[in-house]
């Protein structure tokens, strides 16, 4: 078996069946299964996918378990000497599978490999791959980003095409890299489980985006929710809970105790300051000192989410960071 495609569900049945049809169109020049991975059925899902794609493997997880478990459990039940990890809400305009397998075969330096995403229209998709994009964690004013800049520099590869890490949207590892590492840190329930693992790989051979591959991401495919958050966000409220406090756990874990105590010190010290920033904007314009806070009640809220967590971040202590 070539590649073993891994893709987790979480009642999206009719994102998969759509991802399935586009992978058994366009897929050529190697032999794969197809393994779903059930955190949570809308309803029938197993039954319907299976009416329709019988040879599919099914491996059910019991409970909601994130995308780093699934992934894992589905990376264990694999029979492929290549696992590709494909979200649901992905999907195939040509033979990206096919060409992705061969030019990782004749990389015989690298352990995993990805492609460009593009949004539903075909148009680029911008995505993070190096972990720069940590900088966006610091809420700092404008003429400090190039201090942050210089503190947190974007690393210089040789390759032109070697990246910090890969979107697991659409990551092909071969076997071997999931055996050396033993696959997703099960600390994390979803969110930032790609960065902490493309670390633990890159240690075994390159990452690498093959930027004349591509493939549909809707990124609100499996989340539309998400959408609709992103709409409120703010400068001072763009982190979403769940997402922020699996970086933050990501930035203990790789980057150390220091580096997270910064981030949490700045952002305790942000809550009184920005409810003071209003408080004095309002006066400036003869309103209620108090009145239209609610920007800083969802910050302080949400800095009060990540601060539960603080010991068990701070200790490494085995924690599932699901965020009730």
């Amino acid at each position: 078996m070539d590649i073993s495609i891994i893709i987790v569900n979480y009642k999206t049945p009719e994102l998969i069946i759509k991802c399935i049809e586009s992978i058994k169109k366009y897929t050529q020049n190697a032999n794969y299964e197809i393994i779903i991975v059930n955190n949570v059925s809308k309803a029938n899902d197993e039954e319907q996918l299976k009416s329709l794609f019988p040879e599919i493997k099914w491996v059910e997880m019991g409970y909601n378990s994130g995308f780093g478990r699934a992934n894992n459990a589905g990376m264990k039940a694999a029979n492929g000497n290549y696992m590709l990890l494909l979200n649901s809400d992905t999907t195939m305009i040509d033979n990206c599978i096919g060409n992705c397998f061969e030019k990782l075969e004749k990389r015989p330096d690298a352990a995993a490999a990805g492609a460009m995403q593009l949004f539903p229209d075909l148009s680029q998709r911008a995505f993070y791959n190096t972990f720069t994009f940590q900088r966006d964690f610091w809420i700092v004013p404008l003429n400090f980003r190039k201090i942050l800049e210089k503190l947190i520099p974007q690393k210089k590869y040789s390759d032109p095409i070697q990246v910090d890490y890969i979107a697991a949207a659409f990551l092909m590892l071969r076997k071997e890299g999931f055996e050396k590492t033993g696959g997703f840190d099960e600390e994390f329930f979803l969110y930032g489980e790609d960065n902490e693992f493309g670390f633990r790989l890159s240690k075994i051979g390159k990452l690498l985006i093959f930027k004349d591959l591509a493939y549909i991401h809707d990124e609100w495919g499996s989340k539309p929710e998400r959408y609709t958050e992103s709409k409120n966000y703010t400068y001072f409220n763009r982190f979403d809970p769940q997402i922020q406090l699996s970086n933050l756990v990501w930035i203990r874990k790789q980057y150390g105790i220091f580096r997270f105590l910064a981030l949490m010190l700045h952002y305790w010290l942000w809550v009184p300051v920005f409810y003071l920033m209003k408080i004095f904007t309002n006066i400036l314009k003869f309103k209620n000192p108090v009145s239209d806070l609610d920007n800083q009640k969802r910050f302080s809220e949400t800095i009060s989410i990540f601060s539960s967590y603080f010991w068990q971040i701070l200790l490494k202590k085995p924690t599932f960071y699901k965020i009730k």
